[in-house]
This record gives C-alpha cells, structure tokens and sequence, in this order.
C-alpha cells in the first residue's frame, strides 16, 4: 500500500487482508482478485502491478511471484473564503492569500488557520463559518467543502 491516504485490500480467494503490506502464497494458476476499500477521507486506490483492473478490482493470475501496489491518496475539499472591508485572509498550511473572494483545495482532515490582516482604518477580522476561532484566528478543519468569511469593521 503506498499514498498518503489509508485503506485495506483483500484477496479472493482468501489469503490477502491487509492495512499496509502483506503478502500470500497461492496456486500457479489462480486467479486473485484484490478489492481495495478506502479509509476515511481517501480516495479509491488506484492499482498498479495488475493483469487487469476490472471495475475497480485488480485481477492477477498466479504463474510467478508478483507485486501489486495499491495507492491510496487524501480526498482534497475546496476552503472558499469570502471577505467584507478591507484587510488580508491568509492561510496556514499556504493555499490562500486573498482580497475579496478566495478558494483553494486541502487535503482532508488538514487544520486550516486563516489570518486576517487588516488594511488602514479597518480593525482586525471578525470570522464566521469556523469551527473555532482562538485568538482571533479561524481554525477550520476540512472534511468537506467549507466556506469562512473574515469582516474587518471601520475603526
């Protein structure tokens, strides 16, 4: 199993039933069908090492030692973020630097804090749409689209 995402892959015939690598002996000539479930938050694997992949099933016949690899990647949820006034919204991990309206995709279940950076004659950001907000910065964690919105009020 490679990727930055999780899941399990199992054989049948019985034999394969793994999280991260494992191995099984069969007879020449059999056919093994390996059938990836994703863990939450990833994507469907995508196989290689395969004879064939039929509907998302990764077919080998048994005439030699093979390798499969199954990858597992992070499904990635877009963070839009809109704002009223005039000020600043950056992100950390990096993704979004923004005037107006903002959007860009992380992986899921990243912890996204956005910063408000107010202009002249604008107080610090006010936020909604967060999950928290702990000393004045949003804390949104994604697992599925999500929307935040910094107002930077007058002085």
């Amino acid at each position: 199993k490679e990727g930055n995402g999780s899941g399990t892959i199992v054989s049948g015939p019985a034999g394969i039933n793994c999280g991260s690598g494992c191995e099984a002996s069969f007879a020449e000539g059999t056919l093994v069908k390996l059938t990836a479930t994703p863990g939450s938050g990833s994507k469907a694997a995508v196989f290689t090492g395969c004879d064939a992949v039929t509907a998302g099933v990764c077919e080998v016949t048994m005439n030699a030692a093979k390798e499969v690899k199954a990858t597992f990647t992070l499904e990635e949820f877009a963070l839009k973020v809109t704002k009223e006034g005039t000020g600043t919204v950056t992100s950390s991990p990096s993704g979004i630097n923004c005037g107006p309206t903002c959007e860009a995709k992380f992986n899921s279940g990243t912890l996204v804090k956005l910063t408000g950076t107010p202009g002249a004659g604008f107080k610090a950001a006010v936020f909604t749409g967060c999950d928290a907000v702990t000393a004045g910065v949003c804390e949104v964690t994604i697992n599925a689209v999500k929307e935040a919105k910094g107002t930077f009020p007058l002085q």
